[in-house]
C-alpha cells in the first residue's frame, strides 16, 4: 500500500500536471508538501513520527516495547504527502516503523509479555523490509542488527517466518521486479579491484559527510522555534535545489535506475540543463564523441558532484522542516551517484 500509494501520488503530480524543464512546480511541490504534512501531523497526529528507527528503539528500551496503535497508518499517510510532492526522503523508516507498530499492537491486544512483545515489532520490522526491497534475508539481518534481538532459534525462525510470508505477499500482488533491478553483463576483473578500493575510500569520505552535515542540517533546521518561519525556510530552500536538480525530488531510484541501465543522459531530464545538453551526455563516456562534447561532458561531472554533496542537504531540509520519511533511500542514491561519478573520471 505505502509503495503504490508514494508511487501514484508521485506519477499523479508529475504527469498530469507535466512537469517541462525547468518548471517552477519544482520549486512549488516540495513546500506544498511539507505543509500538508506539517498540518496532518500537528492537527491530527499530534506528535513527533519523524525518524521512525530511532522512534522503534525508543519504544523497546524505554516504553516496554508499546507503540501507539495510530503508528499502523499516520506515517504512510504523512510519508506519501511528503514524497509523492517531492520531498527528497525514503519509505523505509517509515514502512519500519510501521510494521513494527502493527507487531507491538498486535502483542498487547493478545497480551503477551514484553519479551514475546518486542519479538513481535522484530518480526514487523523484518516483514516491512523485506517486502519494500522483496529481500527477506535483509529484512532479517536489519532487525538483528539495528533492533539488536538474541540470535537465538526462538527469535530467529518468527523472523523468518515473518520476512518470508512478506516477501511472498509482495510478490504475488506486484510482481518480481524489485527497486533497483540490472543485469550484471561484465565478468569479474581482478584487474578493476583497485578501482573498487579507491570508491571504497570515496564512499567512506562521502558517508561521513553526509552523516555529519545530516545531523547538523536538521539540528540548525528544527532550531527554529516557529513552525511557519520553519516550513517556509526550508521548504523554499528545498524547492531551490529540487528546482536546480530535480534528481532530488522524491527517493531518487528513478535516477539510480537510469545510470544502472546506461542511460546516463536521464540524469539530467527535466533540469535547466537540458536542452542544452540533451543527447551529449552518453558521450563522456564514448571515446569517439568525447573530444568534441568535452565541455559538456565536463559540465555533466560537475552536476554528478553536485547531486552527490548536495543530497544530504536536501534530505535534511525534507525532514528537518515538518516532512516524515528516512534516510536510507538516500543515502542508496548518494552512494549510487558517488558510483557513477568514480566511475566516469575513471573512464
Amino acid at each position: 500500500f505505502l509503495k503504490n500509494s508514494v508511487h501514484y501520488t508521485h506519477q499523479f503530480i508529475t504527469e498530469r500536471l507535466q512537469i517541462d524543464s525547468g518548471s517552477l512546480l519544482f520549486f512549488i511541490l516540495p513546500f506544498i508538501g511539507i505543509w500538508l504534512t506539517s498540518l496532518f501531523v500537528r492537527y491530527f497526529v499530534r506528535e513527533d513520527i519523524s525518524h521512525g528507527v530511532t522512534k522503534v528503539l525508543y519504544a523497546i528500551s524505554r516504553q516496554n516495547s508499546i507503540i501507539k496503535p495510530h503508528n499502523n497508518y499516520s506515517s504512510m499517510v504523512a510519508s506519501t504527502i511528503t514524497i509523492g510532492f517531492g520531498g527528497s526522503v525514503g519509505t523505509e523508516a517509515t514502512i519500519v516503523l510501521t510494521g513494527a507498530s502493527i507487531g507491538s499492537n498486535l502483542a498487547r491486544f493478545f497480551r503477551m509479555n514484553y519479551k514475546v512483545m518486542t519479538l513481535m515489532i522484530g518480526c514487523g520490522t523484518a516483514g516491512a523490509i523485506a517486502g519494500i526491497f522483496k529481500a527477506p534475508i535483509a529484512g532479517i539481518v536489519f532487525t538483528l542488527e539495528v533492533l539488536m534481538l538474541d540470535l537465538t532459534m526462538a527469535s530467529l525462525v518468527p523472523l523468518m517466518i515473518s520476512a518470508i510470508s512478506s516477501y511472498v505477499i509482495v510478490y504475488f500482488m506486484m510482481g518480481k521486479g524489485v527497486v533497483l533491478e540490472f543485469a550484471v553483463r561484465e565478468h569479474f576483473a581482478l584487474a578493476n579491484v583497485p578501482y573498487y578500493i579507491i570508491l571504497g575510500i570515496f564512499c567512506g569520505l562521502v558517508s561521513v559527510y553526509f552523516i555529519r552535515l545530516n545531523i547538523q542540517i536538521e539540528k540548525w533546521i528544527t532550531g527554529i522555534k516557529s513552525q511557519f518561519k520553519r516550513i517556509l525556510t526550508g521548504g523554499t530552500l528545498l524547492g531551490l535545489l529540487i528546482y536546480i536538480f530535480p534528481p532530488l525530488y522524491g527517493e531518487g531510484y528513478d535516477t539510480i535506475g537510469s545510470l544502472l541501465n546506461g542511460q546516463f543522459s536521464h540524469i539530467m531530464d527535466k533540469s535547466l540543463f537540458y536542452d542544452l545538453l540533451t543527447g551529449n551526455a552518453d558521450a563522456l563516456l564514448n571515446n569517439t564523441y568525447f573530444f568534441d562534447f568535452r565541455n559538456y561532458a565536463f559540465v555533466l561531472v560537475l552536476y554528478v558532484v553536485g547531486l552527490v554533496f548536495l543530497k544530504v542537504f536536501a534530505t535534511a531540509l525534507t525532514n528537518g522542516s515538518g516532512g516524515v520519511g528516512g534516510v536510507f533511500a538516500p543515502s542508496l542514491f548518494t552512494g549510487g551517484v558517488t558510483g557513477f561519478l568514480i566511475a566516469t573520471l575513471i573512464n
